[in-house]
């Protein structure tokens, strides 16, 4: 058993789930989720802005969508490539099954399903989740005595065991994809990264043709560094090979 995700740990910080459907799918969602010890936010629609929306929905360690057009599913990867996404639905056609998953998803349950099955589903998602992003941020947490990583003009510094960046004076927060991302550009600053390089490094090695979860997050490292994210001066898109951070950056080392 994973002591790091046992009962008491669950019923101090229960898996966040994220409802998307109509208030009625919703509430019958709920009642379903009552006793399974989750923290729910329902979500009647996605919303215009993207970004928005990526910065909002880090906080959730599932999706449960009752969605219908592939469509859906695209536009839920685009905004959060990596969370878990499962489909609930009472469509019980394989090849419905076949192209939800196909655009995305993670899982499709039927509304048919027993409540228990449904709560080991999204808590064995939750609990791969969390270890995924625990994953990922190891680099930026064991760093050693280099722990802060600085551009060359001064303006950037990220402090990687503390997950933030300090922008022109202004201490903002990272999640821990986008604090191995910056890591990772800011450590080869003025070098340019392959797409492969970057998917390796901060996904894993089964990653290496999803160029579009590092679309997302540059996007939001962007909207965090730059003065104009539309014309960027630090992160840099080198047209069919990566990504670059524009200046070198000096390490700073720790006693």
């Amino acid at each position: 058993m994973n002591t790091g995700y046992s009962l008491d740990s669950v019923q101090q910080h229960p898996p966040h789930i994220l409802v998307l459907g109509t208030q009625d799918e919703a509430r019958m969602l709920q009642t379903r989720l009552r006793g399974g010890h989750f923290k729910v936010t329902h979500l009647a629609h996605l919303g215009s802005s993207a970004s928005v929306m990526t910065v909002r929905l880090m906080q959730h360690d599932v999706w449960l969508a009752c969605c219908i057009h592939t469509q859906q599913v695209q536009q839920i990867r685009q905004i959060t490539p990596r969370t878990p996404l499962v489909i609930c639905s009472e469509r019980e056609e394989e090849a419905q099954i076949v192209r939800m998953l196909d655009a995305g998803a993670d899982d499709y349950v039927f509304f048919s399903c027993g409540k228990q099955e449904l709560h080991a589903r999204l808590h064995g998602h939750a609990r791969r989740y969390r270890a995924s992003l625990s994953s990922s941020c190891d680099m930026s947490r064991q760093t050693g005595p280099c722990s802060v990583l600085e551009s060359e003009d001064t303006k950037i510094r990220l402090l990687c065991v503390e997950r933030c960046v300090v922008v022109r004076g202004q201490l903002l927060r990272l999640t821990p994809i986008e604090c191995t991302l910056l890591f990772t550009l800011m450590r080869e600053g003025g070098k340019v990264l392959s797409h492969q390089a970057l998917l390796h490094t901060v996904w894993g090695s089964g990653y290496h043709e999803e160029v579009d979860y590092i679309r997302v997050y540059l996007h939001t490292l962007r909207l965090k560094l730059e003065d104009d994210p539309r014309h960027p001066i630090y992160l840099e898109t080198i047209t069919g090979v990566g990504y670059r951070f524009h200046q070198p950056c000096i390490p700073i080392f720790s006693d």
